[in-house]
């Protein structure tokens, strides 16, 4: 159960939890999901689609041990983001798994000291393709834990897509290392008609999480250079285990961080629940249906938070975890709904991932050839909606991957008159073969 919950483990009231890889399903007994947006007839005639040679794997040959350093690199790179998102004042809220999803498609792409920051960053200490397979094999365990006896016990929807710009060469194996590992295939769009190609990412990802994160991409991101967006979208709702009696539910005061209080909606329960109280800290945790999953809240001694922020990585959520033990609990916790929006390049560049950022710089020859694309933008939203039923919550990210520069000139070149040819060998510029066309009937 430890392991589950260091695989699982949602810290700071839910921040770590958007995890899972499955289609969209409601459980019989709940509403159907909003209908998906629908893609415009004619922007949606003009897109192209294309999938890696190698098929998703559906059971990826990893043991363990990989699938577990898989989810603590995830919580590892979770805690080190919280720190750094921690230092803005007011709520947070954010899918450390979208971000990661997102950042580790991109990592395909990465070599040189691109690719050996990008490690460091996100924690990465399986060799090669191992981690992509472990990291599908991690989403693979959390579907199986998200269903009982085959059956959905509640709803998840992660999905991956590429977007790229038409007639651009990306490399064969980044594609088929993507659709192998992340299900993730290639739509190609025209980015010198940005708007356009922004509503359709936009209209994709509101699709998949249930209409709740809508315009991820802003007007002005996307421009005439942009060559790549990799998008992760996240929806998860699950009813809580034991729910909340909402006739018991009633204002109470909150204290906020500068001492004054505020009344809110509180729910309240009385049971024998997972708990640990001491003079730093008292937590609690609130398992979904199916019991595999959780929402566990921490809270620090009052005055303390921003000490307990700083203080809080993977070892210490760890030792939390391992605190809680049944107890009989008397529970006020309040209702909330939260919404977040985040540019994170400056964010990750903190984090030690500098190059990826960087024109010129940037290392991404495993996505093409030329060494011109580097990231532009890492965009992310967020949203929670906590109650007595239970939670919903989405998110998605967006790393969205540019070129360097445009070629300083535009020609328009017809080879309609006689011509000399040649075939060379590019290294050593030898000639291997030389003609001239004077006649092409």
């Amino acid at each position: 159960m430890k392991i589950l919950r260091t695989l699982l483990s949602f810290g700071l009231a839910a921040a770590m939890l958007l995890t899972a890889c499955a289609p969209l399903v409601e459980p019989p007994e709940e509403p159907a999901p909003t209908k998906p947006v629908e893609t415009p007839q004619e922007p949606a005639a003009e897109i192209s689609e294309y999938s890696g040679k190698d098929a998703y794997i559906t059971n990826p040959q990893v043991d363990a041990q990989a699938v577990l350093a898989a989810a603590t690199a995830n919580n590892t790179f979770a805690l080190a983001l919280y720190r750094q998102l921690a230092g803005k004042e007011g709520d947070l809220f954010y899918s450390p798994y979208s971000i990661y999803t997102a950042l580790m498609m991109a990592y395909a792409g990465a070599a040189g000291e691109t690719a050996a920051q990008m490690e460091q960053a996100l924690a990465i200490e399986l060799p090669g393709s191992d981690v992509h397979a472990a990291l599908n094999a991690l989403n693979l365990t959390l579907l199986n834990n998200s269903q009982f006896d085959g059956k959905p016990v509640f709803s998840f929807n992660v999905a991956n897509q590429l977007w790229g710009q038409k007639d651009f060469a990306f490399n064969e194996q980044f594609l088929n290392t993507l659709s192998a590992n992340y299900n993730a295939d290639l739509k190609t769009v025209d980015f010198n008609d940005s708007e356009n190609a922004r509503a359709l990412i936009n209209l994709w990802v509101a699709a998949q999480t249930n209409d709740k994160i809508k315009d991820l991409i802003p007007a002005g991101v996307l421009d005439a250079l942009t060559r790549l967006v990799l998008t992760n979208a996240v929806y998860f709702k699950a009813a809580w285990m034991n729910q909340f009696d909402p006739s018991k539910t009633a204002l109470g005061s909150f204290t906020l961080a500068d001492g004054s209080q505020v009344d809110v909606p509180m729910m309240h329960a009385q049971r024998s629940m997972q708990a640990f109280v001491d003079e730093q800290f008292e937590a609690v945790e609130l398992p979904y249906v199916g019991g595999m999953y959780s929402m566990v809240l921490v809270m620090p001694a009052q005055g303390s938070l921003a000490e307990f922020e700083a203080s809080l990585d993977a070892d210490r959520l760890n030792e939390i975890l391992g605190s809680l033990s049944t107890a009989s609990v008397t529970l006020n916790m309040p209702k909330f709904k939260l919404e977040s929006s985040f540019g994170l390049s400056e964010t990750m560049k903190t984090l030690g991932m500098t190059d990826a950022f960087t024109p010129g710089i940037a290392d991404f020859s495993g996505m093409e050839d030329t060494r011109s694309l580097y990231i532009s933008d890492l965009l992310h939203k967020a949203y929670v909606d906590v109650n007595e039923e239970g939670t919903e919550a989405a998110a998605a990210t967006a790393v969205v991957v540019g070129m360097t520069s445009m070629p300083a000139e535009s020609y328009t070149i017809s080879f309609d008159h006689p011509f000399l040819f040649l075939i060379r060998d590019i290294q050593t510029n030898a000639i291997l073969f030389m003609g001239r066309l004077a006649d092409p009937r």
